[in-house]
C-alpha cells in the first residue's frame, strides 16, 4: 500500500511540474514575445515628381554628373534626405568601357550634398528603393534600352544595397516575392494601356 501511495504521489508531482512548466513556457513566451517587424520597400520620388527638376539640377550643376537613379528615396530617418546615384568619367572602348558611378545623400532643403560610394566599373547603378537602412541599387547595363512594359522588379536580376549607416561596399540584394509580383502587376497595367 505504502508502494502504491508513493506511485502516485510520485505520478501527481510530475504532472504538477510538468504543467507548472508547459504553463511557465508558455506565459514567458507570450510575455516576452518579439514582434517581427516587416520593412517594405519606398521608392521616393521619381521622375514624375515636382521636385525632380530642381534637386536633379541642382546636383548635375555642383557634380557635372549625369543623374542615374530612376528613383530618389528619402531617409527613413530624415525626410529631407533622399539618395541619388550618378555617372560620370567613361573610360575603355565598348563593350569594355567602364564608368564612374557615386551615389549621394541630398538634403532637398538646405542643399548639402554628401558623397557615400563611389566606383568604376562596367555597369551604371540606379538607385531604386529604400528598405530601413538598405539603399536598393539596380546594377544595370551601359547600353540597356528596355521597352515601355519592362518592369524592373520583375524582369531585372542584378541588385546589391548600400546600407547607409555604413556605406562602404555594396553587398548582394534579393527582390522580395512581393515586389517582384507587384512588378508583374504593372507590367500587366502597362501591357493593357499599350
Amino acid at each position: 500500500m505504502k508502494n502504491t501511495n508513493s506511485k502516485k504521489i510520485l505520478s501527481t508531482l510530475l504532472v504538477i511540474i510538468t504543467t507548472l512548466l508547459v504553463g511557465g513556457s508558455i506565459y514567458w513566451m507570450q510575455t516576452n514575445k518579439v514582434t517581427v517587424e516587416t520593412t517594405t520597400i519606398t521608392q521616393g520620388y521619381s521622375s514624375d515628381s515636382p521636385l525632380w527638376t530642381s534637386f536633379t539640377s541642382d546636383i548635375k550643376t555642383k557634380t557635372g554628373e549625369d543623374i542615374t537613379s530612376f528613383y530618389a528615396p528619402e531617409s527613413s530617418s530624415n525626410n529631407n534626405v533622399i539618395y541619388i546615384s550618378t555617372s560620370g568619367d567613361i573610360s575603355g572602348e565598348w563593350p569594355n568601357m567602364k564608368m564612374t558611378n557615386k551615389i549621394y545623400s541630398y538634403n532637398v532643403k538646405t542643399g548639402e550634398l554628401l558623397e557615400l560610394y563611389k566606383e568604376h566599373k562596367n555597369r551604371v547603378l540606379r538607385t531604386m528603393g529604400i528598405e530601413g537602412s538598405k539603399l536598393i541599387v539596380m546594377y544595370d547595363l551601359i547600353d540597356n534600352s528596355p521597352g515601355p512594359c519592362f518592369s524592373i522588379w520583375s524582369d531585372w536580376k542584378e541588385f546589391g544595397y548600400l546600407d547607409v549607416k555604413n556605406p562602404d561596399t555594396l553587398k548582394s540584394y534579393n527582390v522580395p516575392d512581393y515586389q517582384v509580383q507587384k512588378g508583374i502587376d504593372e507590367q500587366k497595367e502597362c501591357s493593357i494601356i499599350n
